[in-house]
Order: C-alpha cells, then sequence, then structure tokens
C-alpha cells in the first residue's frame, strides 16, 4: 500500500512540475505563410495590347500575365469587361481593333470568326473570345504554347 502512496504521489509532483514549468509558454504559433508572389504583369507582354481605357479586368475571374526564365516561358490568362460608363462598342468592333493591333506585333492570323479569333507568333498560339456580360463587351486572352503539328 506505500508503493501505492508514493507512485500516486510521486505522478501527482512530476504532474506539477510540468504544469508550472509550462505556464510561462506562449501558445504554439502558426508558422510564418510564404510571401505571395504576384503573377500579373501585364508590361512584360507588350505584343498583346490590351483594349483601349474603356476596358477593365473582370473583378471575379482570376487574372495572370507572367513571363518566366527570360521570357521564354509564358502565360497570359486575362478577361476584361467594357467599362460601365464607357462609351458603347460591339464586340466586332473590339476584334478589328485587336486583330489590326496583333497584326502589327508579329502574329499571324491563324483564324478568325465574329467573336473569336487565333493568332501564332513563335512557339504561342493566343486564343481571343468576345462577347457581352448584360449591355458590356467582354474580351478573354488565353496565351498558350503552340501545339506540335501532327505527323
Amino acid at each position: 500500500m506505500g508503493g501505492i502512496r508514493r507512485s500516486v504521489a510521486a505522478g501527482a509532483v512530476a504532474g506539477l512540475l510540468v504544469l508550472i514549468c509550462s505556464c510561462g509558454d506562449e501558445p504554439a504559433r502558426k508558422p510564418p505563410r510564404p510571401p505571395r508572389v504576384p503573377a500579373f504583369y501585364p508590361e512584360q507582354f507588350p505584343d498583346i495590347p490590351l483594349p483601349r481605357p474603356g476596358y477593365q479586368m473582370q473583378p471575379n475571374d482570376d487574372q495572370l500575365a507572367v513571363a518566366l526564365a527570360g521570357g521564354s516561358v509564358r502565360r497570359f490568362e486575362v478577361s476584361m469587361i467594357q467599362r460601365e460608363n464607357a462609351a458603347p462598342q460591339k464586340p466586332a468592333e473590339l476584334l478589328a481593333e485587336v486583330r489590326r493591333q496583333l497584326a502589327s506585333s508579329g502574329w499571324q492570323a491563324v483564324s478568325t470568326d465574329a467573336a473569336n479569333q487565333r493568332w501564332h507568333k513563335g512557339g504561342e498560339d493566343l486564343f481571343i473570345e468576345t462577347g457581352r456580360a448584360d449591355s458590356r463587351t467582354t474580351i478573354r486572352y488565353h496565351l498558350r504554347p503552340a501545339t506540335a503539328p501532327t505527323p
């Protein structure tokens, strides 16, 4: 019986020591988060002109414009919408404007219709889609590595 009391007493003392020693410790902190790297640098794409100032980025869409490895790897995923107070512009008018700008930047038209265009330059393909959201014109840019021709 005396051995049991000693064991219980020793356990109680050990428990008190743990409580006393840990009272001054700060609560565990979450590890620091790495900084978020911005991924929107449209100035690295002088050959992909964005529409005139009457357009803004689509607020609920992710935007991506990055160039890596000295520009040898590029991604451009941008969606824009005409500002509410801008002068009306039809999608066909916007596509004609974009067509002129891309051609003068060295892009070659691959296909085009009333709402879409596909362009090629070097090792890249650029897809452009236009449409309407409510009464405003929208435009989306998708830059991809060029697809290899099938044998």
